[in-house]
């Protein structure tokens, strides 16, 4: 799923590889859910490849490496060294954190004639994971998502992939945020089990502690769940969809693993922002960087 981990093309090739070539279109759940984002131009160009737009907003958390330590599986490392020599003047014994909240948009998968519907999804995320121990291969661990509850494809296939998913619904339903007013926007996504995860920010571009650059490097890594299996998902930067990028700043408030209790998080910064988005259509093997 964009941003992303998108377990639900897993599940969606398990059904057309399964299935005889005169039912390879994925039906669409029977909600309707009109969305104002972009369509997607990439299909076309690429039809072996999942393709999308994605859309939200992605804030980057500082909290202690203590903390970190202590919610990141003790198997994998952290690669603190590529943070900083992405962030130089990122705090001393702090861990770069995602939080996000972001709407995948008309997925098409032309080579097998599948479209798959619209979903929304909320995480916690942990960019520059060593799970090889190399010192320097940098990975995301992402294990928890909100997702939209009627998107039963989506809630599935991420579950295949070994993710703890907790159906959800999510304001607004149908696009990425909404607007309160002309530079101010809210998300928020409620778990049916009492999970939940609220982003509100504003626009704010006198301070801009994360440059784009840095947002497509953790937004670009590979991301898995038990490192069995990850997601080599790209986000296209160089298109006219991202030149509407706005940096941020804001208030992210969850309860949600890897957390045992609700959070808050005041004055973070990050971006609102829209790209494109490429996929294998299978999961690949985790590799360390060449």
């Amino acid at each position: 799923m964009a941003g992303r981990f998108s377990t639900l093309l897993n599940f969606a090739l398990t059904i057309i590889h399964g299935a005889s070539s005169s039912q390879q279109v994925i039906s669409a759940p029977r909600y309707t859910c009109i969305s104002q984002d972009a369509p997607n131009e990439l299909a076309r160009k690429y039809p072996e490849l999942v393709s999308g737009n994605l859309n939200g907003t992605t804030l980057i958390v500082p909290i202690s490496l203590e903390t970190a330590r202590q919610v990141i599986p003790k198997e994998y490392g952290i690669v603190e060294k590529a943070y900083r020599e992405l962030l130089p003047s990122f705090p001393a014994g702090m861990y770069p954190m995602m939080a996000q909240i972001v709407h995948d948009h008309d997925l098409q998968l032309p080579a097998y004639n599948a479209t798959l519907a619209d979903f929304s999804r909320a995480s916690l995320e942990f960019p520059f994971i060593d799970i090889f121990g190399d010192g320097r291969s940098s990975f995301r661990w992402a294990n928890t998502f909100l997702i939209s509850a009627e998107n039963r494809l989506a809630i599935e296939g991420a579950e295949g992939y070994g993710v703890t998913v907790h159906p959800s619904t999510f304001d607004p339903p149908c696009d990425a945020y909404k607007a309160e007013s002309l530079d101010a926007t809210y998300a928020r996504a409620q778990g049916s089990n009492g999970s939940f995860m609220t982003i509100e920010t504003k626009t704010h571009r006198e301070h801009v502690p994360y440059s784009l650059d840095f947002m497509r490097n953790i937004t670009n890594q590979p991301v898995f769940a038990n490192a069995q299996n990850c997601d080599y998902f790209v986000r296209l930067f160089n298109t006219t969809l991202t030149e509407g990028a706005v940096p941020v700043v804001g208030t992210v408030k969850a309860n949600l693993e890897p957390f045992v209790q609700a959070q808050s998080w005041d004055g973070v910064y990050g971006w609102r922002m829209a790209t494109p988005f490429l996929e294998p259509p299978r999961p690949a093997e985790c590799r360390p960087t060449e």
